[in-house]
C-alpha cells in the first residue's frame, strides 16, 4: 500500500523557525518604537541580550508546541502566551541578578512582551497558511473505518489541512471490526506493513457502528504497533464536549468540566466584556454622527434598528443595530417570498437571503464589514449580551433550536462567536446550532480570546456576510 511518509521533522523545524522570527520581531519592534519616540536606547546593551531570546524555543518545546498537533487553537494560544510570559519573567530575573535592570527601559520591555505575545501566534498562523498545501507539511493519520463510513471525515481533514494532520491511508473494517486486508495478505502481515511504512502515524478509529468489544480488540492489536491511537465517538454530546482522562476511586473516567456553571469564571467573562466594550463605546460615540448621516441620506427611516431578541434564561431584551434595510422591509420580504419559490426555500432553510432585496446601499456595506453590529456594544455594557457567545435569536427561532435551546439559554448571546468566524451565513442553520452547542460545552476565557482575534480577519474578508 503506497503511503505518504511522515515528515514531522520538517513541520517542527518550520514552526520553530516561525517562533524564532516572532520572538526576535517583538523586541525589535519595541526598540524601533522607542527610538522613533526619541527615547534613550543603549543599542549595544539590547544587542547583547538578544542570544537569551533563544531560550524561548526550549520553553515552547516543553509546553508541547512542536509540532503541537491535536491541540485546539485556544489551547495553543494559551500555551504560547504562557511560554512567552515565562520567558520575559526569566529575562527580568537575569536583568535583576546582573544589576542591569535600571539600564533597560521598563516601557520598552513591556512593549516587547506585548508585541511578542501578538507576534508568535500571528507568525504561526501565517506559516500554516503558507505551508498547509505543501507536500512535506503535516503528520500522517491512518484512518480505520467501516467501508463507506469515512467520507465526511476525509472531507473534514481536507478542509482542515492547516491543522497539520492528513490521512495517509484508509483501512477498511468489517461491521464486526475485522480488517479487510488485500487478497493473500494476513491481518498480522498487513499491520506489519502499515507499521513499517508509517510507524509514527496517529491511528484514528471511527467508532460507529462497531461494538465496544470489537473496538477494544482492535485497539489491543494496534497498540502493539502504534504509539498514538484516537477513537472518534459518534454520540452527539460526546463529540461536542471537551473531555479529559482523570483518576477516580472507581477507576479511570472521562471528566467534563462545565465552566459556564462556575460563578468566578462568569465574573471573569463579564470583566473581559467590560474591558473591551467600555473603550469601544467611546469609539462608537465618535462614529455615530457619521453613521447616522450616511444612513439617513441613503434612505428614509430611523438610524437604529431595534428588535426583541431572546437572551440568557430565555428573557427578552431589545437588541440595537444600525439600520441596514428599507423602512418597509417586512412588506418587501412577503412579496419577494410569494413571487420567488427559490428564495422562499432559502429563507425557510436559513432565515437569510444571499441577495436580500430589503438591504439599502449603505446597509450592504455595513453588513459586509460587520459595522451594523457596533451598537450592540451598548447591549454588552447593559448586561444583555456578551462580547462572545451564540448569536441572539428571535422567538420564532426557538423551535429550530430544539433540545439545544436549553444550552442556548445558559449564556448571554454574543456580538461575535464561533458562527461568525467559521463562515457566517455560508453555514446552514443546523451547523450554526451545532457551533453554539460546541461553544457552550467548551467555553473558556482562552476560547473567547481566540474568537475575538479570529473576528478581525473574518470581518476584513467579508466571507459569508450578506
Amino acid at each position: 500500500m503506497p503511503l505518504r511518509l511522515p515528515r514531522l521533522r520538517s513541520t517542527c523545524n518550520v514552526l520553530l523557525l516561525s517562533d524564532l522570527c516572532a520572538v526576535f520581531a517583538g523586541p525589535v519592534f519595541a526598540c524601533a518604537l522607542r527610538e522613533a519616540s526619541g527615547g534613550y536606547l543603549p543599542f549595544e546593551l539590547y544587542l547583547n541580550t538578544a542570544p537569551v531570546l533563544l531560550l524561548f524555543i526550549p520553553l515552547y518545546a516543553t509546553l508541547g508546541l512542536y509540532p503541537g498537533i491535536m491541540r485546539s487553537p485556544e489551547e495553543e494560544l494559551k500555551r504560547l502566551s504562557l511560554g512567552t510570559s515565562i520567558g520575559f519573567l526569566f529575562l527580568g530575573f537575569l536583568f535583576f541578578i546582573g544589576r542591569q535592570g535600571e539600564l533597560f527601559s521598563r516601557l520598552a520591555v513591556l512593549t516587547a512582551w506585548l508585541a511578542t505575545l501578538a507576534a508568535v501566534p500571528l507568525f504561526r498562523c501565517l506559516t500554516r497558511n503558507l505551508c498547509a498545501h505543501k507536500a512535506w507539511w503535516g503528520y500522517p493519520v491512518l484512518l480505520f473505518a467501516p467501508e463507506g463510513e469515512d467520507g465526511s471525515v476525509a472531507l473534514a481533514f481536507r478542509g482542515a489541512r492547516r491543522s497539520g494532520l492528513y490521512i495517509a491511508a484508509r483501512v477498511c473494517l468489517s461491521t464486526d471490526g475485522k480488517l479487510q486486508t488485500p487478497d493473500g495478505t494476513t491481518e498480522d502481515r498487513y499491520l506489519d506493513d502499515l507499521e513499517h511504512a508509517c510507524s509514527d502515524a496517529i491511528v484514528c478509529i471511527l467508532l460507529d457502528p462497531l461494538a465496544g468489544d470489537a473496538v477494544h480488540e482492535l485497539v489491543l492489536k494496534l497498540g502493539k504497533r502504534f504509539r498514538r491511537i484516537v477513537v472518534k465517538p459518534e454520540t452527539f454530546w460526546l463529540k461536542q464536549t471537551s473531555l479529559h482522562a482523570a483518576n477516580f476511586p472507581c477507576g479511570p473516567v472521562l471528566a467534563m468540566c462545565q465552566n459556564l456553571l462556575d460563578p468566578a469564571r462568569m465574573r471573569l467573562k463579564r470583566l473581559l466584556d467590560l474591558l473591551v466594550c467600555l473603550p469601544a463605546g467611546i469609539v462608537l460615540l465618535a462614529l455615530l454622527p457619521a453613521a447616522a448621516l450616511f444612513i439617513r441620506l441613503d434612505s428614509r427611516g430611523p438610524v437604529f434598528f431595534i428588535q426583541n431578541r431572546v437572551g440568557r434564561y430565555g428573557n427578552t431584551f431589545m437588541l440595537f443595530k444600525f439600520r441596514t434595510m428599507v423602512a418597509d422591509a417586512p412588506r418587501i420580504l412577503r412579496e419577494t417570498l410569494a413571487e420567488n419559490d427559490k428564495l422562499r426555500r432559502e429563507w425557510d432553510e436559513d432565515q437569510k437571503l444571499t441577495d436580500d432585496p430589503r438591504l439599502t446601499g449603505i446597509g450592504r456595506i455595513l453588513r459586509r464589514t460587520g459595522l451594523d453590529e457596533l451598537p450592540q456594544i451598548l447591549n454588552v455594557i447593559m448586561g444583555d449580551m456578551s462580547l462572545v457567545g451564540p448569536r441572539p435569536i428571535v422567538a420564532d427561532e426557538i423551535r429550530r433550536y430544539g433540545d439545544a435551546y436549553a444550552l442556548y439559554k445558559r449564556v448571554r448571546p454574543g456580538i461575535t462567536g464561533l458562527w461568525q468566524v467559521s463562515g457566517r451565513n455560508d453555514l446552514s442553520y443546523a451547523e450554526r446550532v451545532e457551533l453554539d452547542q460546541r461553544y457552550v460545552y467548551n467555553w473558556s476565557v482562552w476560547l473567547d480570546i481566540y474568537i475575538i482575534i479570529r473576528t478581525v480577519p473574518a470581518l476584513i474578508s467579508g466571507k459569508g456576510a450578506y
